[in-house]
């Protein structure tokens, strides 16, 4: 537990601050003022990504799988050469 007004005494929530300023500060570059629309691709990136500390993604340990990420579907068979090689 931590008090008000004294983050240094909760490192992990300090981290994942920076983790997410920095991610935000990386995809709202071109639009700063609609950043509060990116807050679930960030939360998606961050719960998606490796933690050494957990040896998998938040994901996995939640839902006991890994994530489908977006635009990834299961095509099976496609006459598209480039959708096949995709």
């Amino acid at each position: 537990m931590s008090s008000s007004y004294h983050p240094q005494t909760d490192g992990q929530t300090e981290r994942l601050n920076q983790c997410v300023e920095a991610y935000l500060r990386c995809t709202v570059h071109a639009c700063p003022s609609k950043w509060s629309q990116w807050i679930p691709q960030a939360q998606y990136w961050y719960n998606t990504t490796f933690h050494t500390a957990l040896g998998k993604t938040p994901y996995e340990i939640l839902f006991a799988r890994k994530p489908t990420h977006f635009g990834e579907v299961d095509l099976g068979q496609s006459t598209v050469p480039d959708v096949q090689t995709w």
